[in-house]
């Protein structure tokens, strides 16, 4: 069994499309965890995000942050697997 997925692993081919599901995963879970703790301070009325102290607003912006970066490494890995089908279909075609 360890040497099968040492072999997949190894293998060109398939090498991309892990990266590509495990770069995937990371930018999902980024993105599920972070969203409920930005939409509390979105639906937060202005006076009491204005009360709040500069502690507080910086973890608000570092989230907004977080959640961009996300979103980015989720289309990252979207993009690696497109490649690696790509190509995977490319090689058989041939």
């Amino acid at each position: 069994m360890i040497l099968e997925i040492q072999s997949l692993y190894g293998n060109q081919r398939y090498r991309n499309f892990f990266i590509g599901i495990i770069v995937l995963v990371l930018g999902s879970l980024i993105i599920v965890f972070d969203y409920p703790q930005i939409e509390f301070f979105e639906k937060m009325n202005t006076e009491s995000y204005h009360l709040m102290n500069g502690e507080k607003k910086d973890l608000h912006k570092r989230l907004v942050f977080e959640f961009s970066i996300g979103i980015v490494i989720l289309a990252l890995g979207i993009l690696l697997l497109i490649m690696s089908m790509l190509r995977r279909f490319e090689k058989e075609i041939r």
